[in-house]
């Protein structure tokens, strides 16, 4: 028997009779919920489709759960393990109970436009109007009143009602249909209504407010580390991918396949914006958890209490930033598989 032969049998009876544990182990599946059917969730969808989570060592499945209240009711069952949502919702979780950390802000200043009909050219025209959002409690709502608070308009005093639609391109075409007279809309839906006529009320780029982050439960964080810290690094990964010029077709491709979207001038516009608003490092800006709580306890005190800075575990993320993996990976040099 020649020695290479032996070799090759030795290594065939090893891998046999190998105990079970020192075999490739199954990646840990996960759920990633998001809330938000719009470009807002690009980051999330690239890190899944280009194969980063698989890359980090997890199986990962992600799922949308219309409206950000609804969604973090399903993290504390345990159904999801994390979601990709924004500060409102987070701290309205606080307030109730649950003990919430984000570990990442992929947004950290408003990403929606409010988008009003052709015939509401200035902030006087919007009072006693109706301005559809994704959910009551989510980004895109408290997007909305952070841009009326700019343009000197209150919904109570001026009798603005706002409404939940659940999906971006509902509150699209109710708006192009008149249901409702102003949205919050991401930029793959909102520039091609100001093309056609529409018109933007404020200049709400500047407005701070933690939109899309990772957001995991205390525990989860405790007992799951090495997960949660893989999710990060292939969602830091996903973010890369998206933001290196040299992927835009193949990441239009993902969005626009996602949301249904079939104009080019869309989804060009929507990839242009996206990568424009959303947060180049994904370190929280605590200006955008103090906005929000400063509207938020306005309905209940109590959410005045919180302390912000209690909300966030950026752990993870300053290790990824110490190791140079997180230059790394958002100079664009780590390759999609």
């Amino acid at each position: 028997m020649t020695h290479h032969h032996f070799l090759s049998i030795l290594a065939f009876a090893v891998l046999t009779f190998c105990p079970s544990e020192l075999r490739a182990q199954p990646r840990p599946k996960i759920v990633v919920g998001y809330a938000s059917m719009s470009s807002v969730a690009t980051t999330l969808w690239v890190a899944q489709e280009k194969g980063f989570f698989a890359k980090n060592g997890l199986d990962v499945q992600s799922v949308f759960i219309p409206g950000s209240p609804t969604l973090i009711a399903s993290i504390n069952t345990g159904d999801v393990h994390m979601a990709y949502t924004g500060g409102t919702a987070t701290l309205g979780a606080a307030v109730g109970g649950l003990d919430m950390k984000i570990i990442a802000a992929f947004a950290n200043f408003i990403q929606t436009d409010l988008v009003a009909r052709p015939e509401i050219k200035t902030a006087a025209d919007m009072k006693g109007k109706r301005i559809g959002v994704t959910s009551i409690g989510g980004t895109g709502w408290m997007s909305a009143m952070l841009a009326l608070e700019q343009i000197g308009l209150s919904p109570e005093r001026d009798k603005i009602s706002l409404a939940a639609f659940g999906d971006q391109r509902v509150i699209s075409q109710a708006l192009e249909t008149g249901t409702i007279q102003g949205g919050a809309l991401a930029g793959v839906f909102s520039r091609r209504l100001k093309r056609s006529g529409y018109n933007f009320l404020g200049e709400v780029e500047k407005i701070p407010l933690v939109g899309t982050s990772l957001v995991v439960k205390s525990d989860f964080l405790t007992s799951h580390g090495p997960i949660a810290r893989n999710a990060l690094r292939g969602m830091v990964e996903g973010h890369g991918y998206v933001l290196n010029p040299a992927n835009k077709a193949s990441v239009i491709e993902i969005m626009t396949r996602k949301l249904g979207v079939t104009d080019p001038l869309a989804a060009n516009d929507g990839y242009d914006d996206y990568v424009r608003r959303t947060d180049k490092k994904a370190f929280v800006v605590v200006d955008g958890l103090k906005n929000i709580q400063r509207f938020m306890k306005l309905r209940n005190p109590k959410i005045g209490d919180i302390n912000l800075d209690r909300l966030v575990d950026e752990s993870i993320l300053r290790d990824l930033e110490k190791s140079g993996f997180l230059e790394q990976a958002l100079g664009g040099k780590i390759a999609a598989r």
